[in-house]
């Protein structure tokens, strides 16, 4: 049987603490992470955002991650209040909208588990696929020994998962967790570290809730990018936002250069592979030029292409290019390959 994933209703939760305030892991990760030279972060199931608010304020490249509608939308009105630099995506953590390599850390606090078995391994395999070849994870899991995992009032749909049937979880799946599933689920990473936390008392009450807090090191070689056989192509270009123009949904953002895609070729991300017009001073409805260099995202599924007139290759260093399309790659993590 299919299961239907439920996002968290973050209308009901209302403005409960335990939802806007950071954790005290977040506070000790953001440190740690920023001591050993790491740069970015994925804030795996985001929430309101008090996590990926807090590592844009310590200076890490943040991408926010849910697949809540409100909660991305609470983000990007916390980023824009803020002026943090966060990148906010929505979709489903089966099936993450980034690059192989992406990420330095992923930061998954109480919520990688709204899932059932299989999509927890398909989750962690995720994980692993957009970690860096030297990333880190931290993340949570509920336990087997919590009350909740035996209580009668939630059915379960696998061995290790229950479906909540009340409160602003409901419908929601929650995946449980002992040391042999730990092991089996990060075969592909190294444990750093495993604690067992019985969050026991809160809101007044007297509670059996246990949570795994699990920090690891994923096991791989680095991803080896090579565009050799699209640098010094010849393509033919549609352009559908000119020099000059006014982004559609954010009028403010104009474009310095021409910016459009190339006819009949598909990207990462399912549409027409984008593209940047350098050489060109004056508007364009069409062209036709040579890739000279690739921009590659990181922290989404799409490559952009440089383009220049023929003849004009070399033209421009990875400072000049960089320069040029940082108007919108400010906004991502990325590389220039040329």
């Amino acid at each position: 049987m299919e299961t239907k994933y439920i996002p968290f209703d973050w209308k009901m939760a209302g403005k409960d603490p335990i939802w806007l305030d950071p954790c005290e892991e977040s506070y000790f990760y953001a440190e740690k992470w920023r001591r050993q030279g790491r740069r970015s972060v994925l804030d795996l199931g985001c929430g309101l955002g008090r996590h990926s608010l807090l590592f844009a304020r310590y200076g890490f490249k943040t991408t926010a991650f849910d697949i809540s509608e409100d909660a991305v939308d609470n983000v990007r009105r916390l980023r824009k209040e803020s002026g943090a630099d966060i990148l906010v995506k929505r979709g489903d953590m089966n099936s993450l909208p980034f690059a192989d390599d992406a990420f330095d850390c992923v930061f998954a606090m109480h919520s990688a588990g709204h899932c059932d078995t299989a999509g927890m391994k398909r989750i962690i395999g995720e994980i692993r696929r957009t970690l860096k070849a030297d990333g880190t994870v931290f993340m949570t899991l509920c336990s087997k020994e919590s009350e909740s995992f035996a209580d009668e009032r939630f059915p379960h749909i696998d061995a290790n998962t229950i479906i909540k049937t009340d409160g602003p979880e409901k419908g929601v799946p929650h995946f449980f967790a002992d040391k042999e599933m730990i092991e089996e689920l990060f075969a592909d990473f190294t444990l750093i570290k495993v604690r067992l936390i019985d969050d026991c008392f809160y809101d007044g009450t007297w509670k059996n809730q246990k949570h795994y807090f699990i920090e690891a090191a994923v096991k791989k070689e680095p991803h080896i990018y090579d565009f050799s056989d699209i640098i010094g192509t010849t393509v033919q270009c549609t352009i559908d936002r000119p020099l000059g123009t006014s982004h559609h949904r954010f009028p403010d953002l104009v474009y310095p250069v021409n910016y459009g895609y190339v006819d009949n070729v598909m990207g990462g991300d399912g549409a027409e592979q984008d593209v940047y017009i350098l050489g060109v001073d004056a508007p364009l409805a069409t062209f036709r030029g040579v890739v000279t260099a690739v921009y590659h995202r990181h922290n989404d599924n799409e490559d952009k292409w440089i383009v220049v007139p023929d003849g004009m290759q070399g033209t421009f260093t990875k400072e000049d290019i960089l320069d040029k399309i940082q108007f919108q790659e400010k906004f991502f993590d990325g590389e220039l390959y040329m």
